[in-house]
């Protein structure tokens, strides 16, 4: 499969309106159209005519109207002219659907499994985007690794002088991989932690699951007690995308539930709703602040000093190459290995 063969959250819902929207996905500029009947489509961003991006035009009825000319294009990319009728073409047109608050693409006709992020009995908290000024494969290699939250991160994360205590297992198969980490809390805002019931000494638990079409992770945290017995009142699911809009940026779009153990409805977490989504948004803020900062953006791993947290690394990068990008792996291919592996704990 080709990286446009999934599907891909690009925008959210309440951000396309009237006017179409430019999106950039893989290197491709794509105009995201809502019709008059609400239907969507999504074309090629530039007119086949005289390139005039479509972003810039306006929606007729069920077409998108060119804003220089007046070319329109139906969500099938069918289009025509009106100054001259018999006059027709045709430009790219995408899949377009529209779940979870969220505008999703893919390339039209291919066949990709469309990611279901409901979680039953959660309270949904935020749905958020960013854009990261890094390639893919450095951005999945920063949300997914742990070591840094001991000196990055406000809450989710790890005491730094007892980085050493933290237990790391990692869990592979044939398109995903899992990385379970347990270890001493770092010290986090004590009305947070009053507010959670989250005690010093206690453990935090972070544990993830990253799929690959489109590639994307499953964060839960939550924390407990050193003996397991107590558990903190709250646990977050963070369903994070990492979108390539092009070889040099990545969008992040996160969608982030929350479950409570406090009574009321909803676990009286709508009272909580907004203090949350800023603490998710300084978070992924965090992340990207690093990535702002790196002294190049090769995606090579070669001449790295790796840690024993590092080796999901390695992991997802063969399968993003694989799965993702559908580059085949000579050497997987020439020994039939599917890359399923079961790793002990380090």
């Amino acid at each position: 499969m080709r990286m446009l063969d999934h599907w891909h959250p690009v925008l959210k819902s309440g951000e396309l309106r009237k006017a179409p929207a430019e999106v950039k996905l893989a290197g491709e500029s794509i105009a995201v159209f809502r019709t008059a009947s609400g239907q969507l489509g999504a074309v090629a961003n530039a007119c086949p005519h005289r390139r005039l991006k479509l972003s810039v035009g306006t929606v007729v009825g069920e077409r998108v109207q060119c804003r220089y000319h007046g070319w329109q294009f139906d969500a099938c990319g069918n289009g025509e002219s009106p100054g001259t009728p018999k006059l027709t073409t045709c430009t790219t047109a995408y899949d377009v659907r529209e779940e979870h608050g969220l505008i999703w693409l893919k390339s039209r006709g291919s066949v990709a499994t469309f990611p279901d992020i409901t979680v039953p009995g959660w309270f949904h908290i935020s749905t958020l985007r960013h854009v990261v000024p890094a390639p893919l494969e450095l951005t999945v290699d920063n949300f997914n690794e742990i070591e840094h939250s001991a000196t990055v991160h406000d809450t989710f994360g790890y005491d730094l002088e007892r980085l050493h205590e933290v237990n790391v297992r990692f869990e592979a198969t044939d398109d995903s991989v899992r990385v379970v980490n347990v270890g001493p809390t770092k010290r986090i805002h004590p009305f947070f932690a009053l507010l959670i019931n989250i005690r010093r000494n206690d453990l935090f638990h972070d544990d993830w699951t990253t799929r690959f079409s489109p590639v994307y992770s499953v964060f839960d945290h939550w924390w407990t007690s050193p003996d397991l017995k107590r558990e903190s009142m709250v646990r977050w699911r963070l369903h994070v995308f990492f979108v390539p809009m092009d070889d040099r940026t990545t969008q992040v779009v996160s969608v982030t539930y929350a479950n409570s153990r406090y009574p009321g409805p909803n676990g009286a977490l709508r009272l909580m709703k907004w203090k949350m989504r800023e603490q998710i948004d300084r978070e992924i803020q965090a992340d990207i602040d690093m990535l702002h900062h790196m002294a190049d953006y090769d995606r090579s791993l070669e001449g790295l000093k790796l840690s024993r947290f590092d080796k999901v690394m390695g992991l997802t990068r063969e399968r993003i190459a694989r799965i993702y990008r559908g580059e085949v792996d000579p050497v997987a291919q020439a020994t039939g290995s599917t890359g399923r592996q079961l790793l002990p704990p380090m």
